[in-house]
């Protein structure tokens, strides 16, 4: 259970931060209520100005990534640091692309948001309270703003549920998610990323549903965190409160080995 959950600001978070970053590392972080404070509108997140600095210094000393739901040209917008990856749209960036199979994955989106558009508005109407927001990779359906998410949650999984091809679908904080067949994972994408950088141990600091994909399967050799638990979670340790990140960012600072050791870095 999430109360179990060990906090990171702590002596064993100390020990666990201070193994993994003993040796080269990447440290990957959620935005949306990681990074930055849930807002009530998507567009008006903002990457917490308390965390800027310590995030800047901290990607000076280690490979650092932000891997978010969000479409990568609205990440950029939030949160364009030279020196840290962004990975956007789960990790399926690849579906902007030109090849047939980004191109068919796009028109699988278009086919969809067509379809859920115009169930949408016939049933809640145009003022429901409900916004498709489309990444061209994925979807994402928010319902924050509705009278009664609860009811429009349910009725959305039924409206999900008769979409052809079937979906792919992650859940989150009054948000639901869709990617096509075959899509990737923030998981798949953090493999991929530690791979390129080759490193074997990993930090990752999420939210949400979709951060505990990364934390249900995360090797061994990771370290996952999870901020302010609500339930089970599948991580090793717990932020009390997203206002800490910045604490944690410092905190990660600290405990690095001074910086002629080296690093490893993406070019």
């Amino acid at each position: 259970m999430s109360e179990a959950l060990p906090p990171i600001l702590g002596s064993d978070g100390d020990a666990a931060l201070r193994a993994l970053l003993a040796a080269p590392a990447l440290v990957a972080f959620d935005f949306d209520g990681t990074l930055a404070p849930i807002v009530e509108l998507p567009p008006l997140a903002r990457l917490h100005p308390e965390v800027d600095a310590p995030l800047r210094a901290l990607a000076a000393r280690t490979s650092v990534a932000i891997v978010s739901g969000r479409g990568i040209a609205d990440l950029r917008e939030r949160a364009d640091i030279a020196s840290i990856r962004l990975v956007g749209n789960h990790g399926n960036d690849a579906l902007l692309g030109d090849t047939e199979a980004a191109r068919q994955a796009r028109r699988t989106m278009a086919g969809w948001r067509e379809r859920l558009q115009r169930t949408i508005d016939a049933r809640f109407g145009a003022d429901g309270g409900i916004e498709i927001e489309d990444k061209q990779a994925t979807l994402s359906i928010h319902f924050r703003r509705a009278a009664d998410p609860g009811r429009v949650e349910r009725e959305l999984d039924a409206m999900i549920a008769a979409l052809d091809p079937p979906a792919k679908t992650i859940g989150g904080k009054f948000v639901v998610n869709l990617l096509p067949p075959g899509s990737r994972t923030k998981l798949d994408a953090l493999v991929e990323l530690a791979a390129e950088l080759g490193v074997s141990k990993v930090a990752f600091v999420g939210d949400d549903v979709t951060d505990e994909i990364v934390f249900a399967a995360a090797p061994p050799t990771w370290l996952t965190v999870r901020v302010e638990p609500h339930g089970p979670s599948g991580a090793r340790f717990a932020l009390a409160s997203q206002h800490q990140i910045a604490r944690l960012i410092e905190r990660m600072i600290e405990l690095l080995p001074d910086a002629s050791a080296g690093r490893s870095r993406s070019s």
